[in-house]
C-alpha cells in the first residue's frame, strides 16, 4: 500500500467516525410503537424518544424532536432489557451449544438449564471478596447474552455461608473495568443443608452483630495519668523538755537494693508515667461487611433452595435478625419441597422472591403445582432467575408464557424479568422499566413478545443498537 492509499484510507476512516460521533448525538425516536413500560401502562400507539443513552420522553402524544432519527416502530412492541439477577457467566466454563429446542425458541425441550448450586465454592466467611477478582471479561457469553436481551447481569459468587459480594455487569464491556457497573452490588448469603453452614451462619451474625453494638458506643477517651500526691510532712516531735528531738541516721541501702534510674512507675523526670493502652484487635473484614449488613448499608441475596433448606435457615439464622435482603431460590426442589410449601416462613422474611421461571410438581406426584403465581397470590414479590446460558435465555420468552397461560397475569411475569431484579440489584433507578431519565435499554419484538409468533428483533443498549451476531 502506497502513502497515498494510507493517507486516504485513514482520511476515510475519520470521516466515518466523524459521521457515526455525529448520528450518536441525534436524537433517536421510535414511532407507532406499542411501549411496555412495565412500571405503568400500556401505551398501545406511542412514540419513545433517546437522547444521549437516555429515555428522554414517551407516550401517545409526544413529538419527534427536530433532526432525530426516526425507527417506525409499527407493529413492534418495545420493552425494557432483561435483568439477570442471578448469574456465574465468566466464572466458569462456558458450557458446550447445545442442539435447537424443538419447535424453535417456543418448543419446551430440556429442563433449562441454571447455574450450579451454591455449596461448590465450599463454605466459609468470605463476605469481603469481591466476585468480580475471578472473573475473566474477554469471553463471548458476554456479548451472546446481549444479544439475547439482558442488557444487566448479576455476577453472583460461588460457594456456602457467605462466599462474597457480588457485582452488577454491563454486557458489551471489553475489559474488566468497562464490564463492571459496581463490584460490591450486594453481599451473597447462601444456605446449605449442613451442620458447619449452619453454625458458621449463627456465629458470624452474632459477632457481626456485636461489632454492630460496638459501633453504637460512644467513643472512650483517653486515660490522663494523674500526678502522684506528696505524702504530708510530719512534723518534728518535742520531747519533754522542749527541745526536738535529734534525727535519727539513715540506714545505708544494702548493695543489691542499689537501683540505677527512677523508681518504679516514674520517668527521669520524676513524673508518674501513662499506663500503657492495650493495642486495638485488627479489624475482621469479613465480619465489617456482615456488621454494614446488619446495619442496613448494604443489601444481600439469600438463596435457600427448597423449603428443607429454609427450616433449616430458620434454625441457624434468629428471627430478629434483619437487613435489606431479596430471596433466591434458583430452582425447584419438589424431593426437598419447592419454596410454596412454607409460603408462612417466606412471607415472614418480607422480602421479593427470584424463582426458576417454571411450573413444577407435587413431591413423588404428577400434580402440577405454580410456585410463582401461589407467591403472587400471597402477596410476595415475585422475580425470575433465567441463568447465564444464551440458549436459555431465548428460551425464557415461551416459559413467561407458559405460565401466563396458568393464571400468572402478564404484567406480573414481564416486571419479573425486567424491574424486580433490578430493584434486588438496587439498579432500579436506572434499568428495568421505561421511564424517563432511565437508561435507554430496549426490546424491540414483532408482536407480542408472550405470543406464540412473538420475535425479538434488535436489542439497544444505552440508545445504541446492538449488532447482531454475523
Amino acid at each position: 500500500m502506497t502513502a497515498r492509499t494510507k493517507s486516504l484510507a485513514l482520511l476515510l476512516a475519520l470521516a466515518s467516525a466523524t459521521v457515526a460521533l455525529a448520528q450518536d448525538a441525534r436524537p433517536l425516536a421510535f414511532t407507532n410503537a406499542r411501549l411496555v413500560t412495565v412500571s405503568g401502562a400500556v401505551v398501545e400507539r406511542g412514540t419513545l424518544v433517546v437522547r444521549n443513552g437516555k429515555i428522554e420522553a414517551l407516550g401517545d402524544n409526544v413529538t419527534v424532536p427536530a433532526g432525530a432519527r426516526v425507527v417506525d416502530a409499527s407493529g413492534k412492541t418495545l420493552l425494557p432489557g432483561l435483568v439477570s439477577a442471578f448469574s456465574r457467566a465468566g466464572l466458569q466454563a462456558q458450557p458446550r451449544a447445545e442442539e435447537p429446542m424443538p419447535g424453535g425458541r417456543r418448543g419446551r425441550g430440556s429442563p433449562m438449564p441454571m447455574p450450579s448450586g451454591g455449596g461448590g465454592g465450599g463454605t466459609a466467611n468470605k463476605a469481603a471478596t469481591k466476585a468480580v477478582d475471578g472473573l475473566y471479561a474477554k469471553q463471548a457469553v458476554f456479548g451472546d447474552l446481549l444479544r439475547a436481551g439482558v442488557t444487566s447481569l448479576a455476577l453472583t459468587p460461588v460457594g456456602g455461608g457467605f462466599p462474597g459480594l457480588g457485582a452488577v455487569l454491563r454486557p458489551d464491556g471489553k475489559t474488566l473495568e468497562t464490564l463492571t457497573q459496581d463490584d460490591d452490588a450486594f453481599v451473597q448469603v447462601t444456605m446449605v443443608r449442613d451442620g458447619q453452614t449452619k453454625k458458621l451462619l449463627k456465629e458470624t451474625f452474632e459477632k457481626a452483630q456485636k461489632i454492630v453494638d460496638d459501633r453504637k458506643k460512644p467513643p472512650t477517651p483517653p486515660a490522663e495519668a494523674k500526678p502522684a500526691e506528696k505524702p504530708p510532712e510530719a512534723k518534728p516531735a518535742e520531747t519533754k523538755t522542749g527541745e526536738p528531738p535529734k534525727p535519727e541516721p539513715k540506714p545505708e541501702p544494702k548493695p543489691e537494693e542499689k537501683k540505677d534510674g527512677p523508681p518504679p512507675g516514674q520517668n527521669p523526670q520524676g513524673q508518674p508515667q501513662a499506663r500503657p493502652q492495650p493495642q486495638a484487635q485488627p479489624k475482621d473484614p469479613n465480619l465489617e461487611v456482615v456488621a454494614d449488613l446488619l446495619e442496613g448499608k448494604r443489601r444481600a441475596i439469600v438463596q435457600i433452595d427448597s423449603a428443607a433448606d429454609m427450616l433449616h435457615w430458620q434454625q441457624a439464622v434468629a428471627d430478629g435478625v434483619k437487613f435489606p435482603r431479596a430471596l433466591l431460590v434458583p430452582r425447584h426442589d419438589p424431593l426437598a419441597g419447592s419454596i410454596d410449601v412454607v409460603l408462612d416462613q417466606v412471607k415472614a422474611m418480607q422480602c421479593p422472591v427470584l424463582l426458576s421461571p417454571d411450573l413444577t410438581t407435587q413431591a413423588r406426584s404428577r400434580i402440577l403445582v405454580h410456585p410463582s403465581k401461589q407467591l403472587h397470590d400471597a402477596g410476595i414479590e415475585v422475580g425470575f432467575a433465567f441463568g447465564d446460558n444464551p440458549q436459555t435465555v431465548r428460551a425464557v420468552w415461551f416459559r413467561l408464557a407458559e405460565l401466563v397461560r396458568h393464571g400468572l397475569p402478564a404484567d406480573v411475569a414481564l416486571r419479573a424479568v425486567t424491574l424486580v431484579p433490578a430493584k434486588m440489584l438496587g439498579i432500579d433507578k436506572q434499568v428495568g422499566s421505561l421511564e424517563v431519565g432511565k437508561d435507554a435499554n430496549l426490546l424491540v419484538f414483532a408482536g407480542d413478545p408472550l405470543a406464540a409468533n412473538g420475535r425479538l428483533e434488535t436489542v439497544w443498549l444505552a440508545g445504541r443498537e446492538v449488532e447482531k451476531q454475523p
